[in-house]
């Protein structure tokens, strides 16, 4: 485990802060690798989810754009992790 210092807007620490006094996690930095957990999860499965479709007809490029957005990545990313996604023609060798 590595220890980092974050910036956080005071109505965000504050909502961790009751979380943790609730005992809805056991501590302030349980909660942030909660939701950093959380998050990558999200993205994970949305890529995974355009994988699906992508292998049933190419995801339109303003499709794409929204996606990037919300996710806050440049599109270029997400267009890549589609495109990792298509299914490559395998050669077949003949002895």
């Amino acid at each position: 485990m590595r220890r980092i210092t974050v910036t956080l807007d005071e109505a965000l620490v504050e909502l961790v802060e009751t979380d943790v006094a609730a005992g809805r996690a056991p501590s302030v930095s349980a909660w942030v690798a909660g939701a950093v957990r959380a998050k990558a999860q999200a993205r994970t499965e949305l890529i995974d989810d355009l994988h699906a479709l992508e292998r049933d007809d190419p995801i339109r490029p303003d499709v794409i754009a929204s996606v990037a957005q919300t996710l806050g990545l440049p599109k270029g990313v997400v267009a890549l992790a589609v495109k990792r996604s298509r299914p490559r023609a395998t050669a077949r060798r003949t002895g």
